[in-house]
């Protein structure tokens, strides 16, 4: 049966349009396209760190220049994805207080005093103590490197968000302070912000002593412990692999690092059972009475390439893009990463987050991924994954040093990734007509 992609291109087309054309989510959507040069730059320099490391430490080096050019990519690394939150609460700030000025009455609003009260706040939401989770640990001050890195990408999304909309709204209100009209403009925006900023970070301030009161350390605990843990104890079999999956994707679409935030939760349930079966594997070198650890269904075969198997969206990318075209340019930037699970570039660069003409493929891909792997694993025809690996190496070569160098996993794989090239070829062929359409309006214009 032919696909047609004519049947899919009109739903999804409206929902996209209702996507560009809400004030929220088009300025999310901008703010995450803003940190795609931060997320490249952060995900070579890992990538690059990686292996020199994992060089390093096969061969037993000790050679400083070595050393150094390791903590060098760390240095870009720690200094991009490192304080990725802290770039998304700017951006997200600035985007929303950019498409909010364009409502006459929001004419007294300063975008970058905005954004900088977008940050205040921010910190105002984050424990200062780097001994936050243990209560009865001495008081260290300062912040946790941890809400500056993905960890903290929702806070970060959530507070700019607001933050911005409040600040609106105060300045807006009578109680501000009125200046001269002959008073220099940026003296003028310093007085007339400071009631809404004052407003602004109060608010803040008692969300957080609330928070607090609750018995919660921080906002990132307090939705993990009461929205994501509850769904997450589903136990160890497809079906919760199946949820494990769809939430990291659905949360990924949203410009959140779905895996930092689910994987934080699910691992304490399903990484003891991986370790069991490598533990055991190791002790009888048998794959006889070992089980199919959740972790490796979720984690290897349905994110090929990184979350949402983009291994093969990237080559259905360099199949079905023209030359020239920015898709076709970020499927060469992202290959390379994407052979080592660093998907950023294409996930930010497409981008994937909040275009409605993706979302479908996204979910869809892995969790068919995931399907097939688990059947084919539990009727025998692949071996299950018993090898605690590093991580460092290229997808391919992962999957043979996991499966006890057997080759059933490599092929597995392998066939996977060409069935993704098929679910998302149809996709990106609908995106770029979208892309042509839409750069041909703006040239007409």
């Amino acid at each position: 049966m032919k696909f047609n992609v004519d049947k899919l291109q009109e739903p999804l087309l409206k929902v996209s349009a209702w996507v560009e054309q809400n004030t929220i989510l088009q300025a999310v959507k901008n703010a995450f396209v803003r940190t795609i040069p931060f997320t490249v730059v952060g995900s070579f320099s890992n990538l690059i760190k990686m292996q020199i490391d994992a060089l390093i430490k096969a061969k037993d080096i000790h050679n400083v220049w070595l050393t150094n050019t390791s903590n060098l990519f760390g240095y870009l690394g720690t200094a991009t994805l490192g304080i990725v939150a802290l770039i998304v609460v700017l951006s997200s700030a600035y985007s929303y207080a950019t498409e909010l000025k364009k409502d006459k009455r929001n004419d007294s609003m300063n975008p970058f005093i905005a954004t900088l009260l977008a940050l205040a706040a921010y910190f105002i939401m984050v424990p200062n103590n780097i001994n936050y989770l243990d209560s009865k640990a001495k008081v260290i001050e300062g912040f946790a490197t941890s809400f500056f890195s993905y960890e903290g990408m929702f806070t970060a999304l959530i507070v700019g968000m607001i933050a911005v909309s409040l600040f609106a709204r105060f300045a807006r209100s009578k109680f501000t302070i009125k200046m001269p009209g002959n008073v220099p403009q940026n003296v003028f925006d310093s007085f007339f912000s400071l009631i809404p900023i004052s407003e602004v970070l109060l608010v803040f301030g008692v969300i957080r002593i609330i928070i607090q009161s609750l018995g919660y350390v921080s906002l990132i605990q307090m939705i993990s412990e009461v929205l994501i843990k509850p769904m997450l104890t589903v136990g160890t079999g497809l079906p919760a692999i199946i949820i494990v999956i769809l939430l990291e994707q659905i949360l990924w679409f949203l410009g959140l690092h779905g895996f930092n935030i689910v994987w934080g939760v699910v691992s304490a349930f399903w990484l003891p059972l991986f370790l069991q079966d490598v533990a055991q594997f190791a002790k009888t070198q048998s794959f006889a009475d070992i089980s199919i650890a959740p972790n490796t269904m979720t984690n290897v075969y349905a994110m090929i390439g990184g979350s949402g198997a983009t291994f093969g969206l990237i080559i259905a990318m360099l199949i079905f893009t023209h030359k020239g075209e920015k898709e076709r340019e970020v499927a060469k930037l992202a290959l390379v990463p994407g052979c080592f699970g660093i998907n950023e570039p294409v996930i930010f660069g497409l981008p994937i987050v909040l275009n409605p003409l993706m979302f479908i493929p996204w979910i869809i891909v892995p969790i068919t991924n995931a399907v097939i792997a688990y059947v084919v694993t539990s009727i025998g025809w692949v071996v299950p994954l018993v090898v605690l690996n590093s991580g460092n190496e290229p997808i391919f070569i992962s999957t043979w040093v996991l499966g006890a160098f057997h080759f059933s996993p490599v092929i597995l794989t392998l066939v996977l990734v060409i069935l993704d090239v098929f679910l998302y070829a149809p996709f990106v062929i609908l995106n770029q007509r979208h892309e042509r359409a839409e750069a041909a309006k703006a040239l007409a214009a």
